[in-house]
């Protein structure tokens, strides 16, 4: 099989999204991407960097070598990680398809929807928090930055792979509410009650009482989440700060929140 290597030039600033395509940066990223089954159509990879990882894979598809310094050059940036691939991107699922199950293992009946977050890192590092901290799936709402994009899928390490994706708009939101998942916003309103504490773990619920499946809904740094999505929430949570701080990276705060309801519903 040939390789053309030009298919991974200028990566700094090459959107894939329409070809079906997506660039795989680094060790991790790239097994993961193998590990979940994800076609891989080249690599290229400097020898400076010791890929004997590689090895394994040698006739499973192109590996193309060139040094490191040609390789940035081509790439259109520096990096250290020694290996960029180029795979066949996976389609998103479906939101509307979702149905509650109620499970209670090792996985939390909990989604996170993500909406306007319009930072590729932060999009890929959310999806890594949630499958780290055992979510279900992640929803990507309207303006969301695409999970498979290179710097998504860096700040991911790759579990954008290992947990499912699924597209979702303002009518699936509205659906799975019907259907008796628990929309909860993250915001900075009024309205807003303070996130559950460590201490309201399962033991501390009732427990003939059955928890419905969660969805956290996260929004834009800026500016947050629109009224017509925050209307179809039963609640609204914030995390409580110290005064003089009124906010967090959407990382930190996403990652907090999830961690909370996640013990909540064990």
């Amino acid at each position: 099989m040939e390789f053309d290597p030009r298919l991974l030039a200028d990566l700094k600033d090459k959107d894939y999204s329409r070809t079906g395509l997506m660039a795989l940066e680094g060790r991790i990223v790239i097994e993961k991407a193998l590990e979940y089954g994800i076609e891989i159509l080249g690599l290229l990879r400097s020898p400076e960097s010791g890929n004997q990882w590689l090895e394994a894979y040698s006739e499973k598809f192109p590996i193309v070598t060139m040094n490191h310094a040609e390789l940035c050059a081509l790439a259109g940036f520096k990096f250290h990680h020694g290996a960029l691939a180029l795979g066949r991107r996976p389609e998103l699922r479906n939101a509307s398809g979702l149905w509650p199950t109620h499970e209670q293992a090792d996985t939390a009946d909990l989604w996170l929807c993500l909406w306007n977050v319009t930072d590729p890192s932060n999009v890929g590092a959310l999806i890594r928090s949630a499958a780290g901290l055992g979510a279900r799936g992640v929803l990507l709402g309207d303006g969301c930055a695409d999970p498979y994009y290179r710097k998504a899928l860096r700040a991911s390490m790759g579990n954008a792979f290992s947990l499912p994706l699924y597209a979702c708009d303002q009518t699936a939101l509205r659906t799975l509410a019907v259907r008796g998942f628990d929309l909860v916003a993250a915001t900075l309103s009024a309205r807003a009650q303070p996130l559950p504490a460590a201490a309201s773990t399962k033991d501390a619920l009732d427990e003939e009482t059955s928890t419905p499946p969660l969805i956290l809904i996260l929004g834009n740094e800026g500016f947050g989440l629109p009224a017509e999505i925050t209307g179809l929430c039963s609640r609204e949570i914030y995390i409580p700060m110290s005064k003089g701080v009124d906010s967090l990276n959407v990382v930190v705060a996403g990652s907090i929140c999830l961690y909370s309801l996640i013990r909540r519903l064990r």
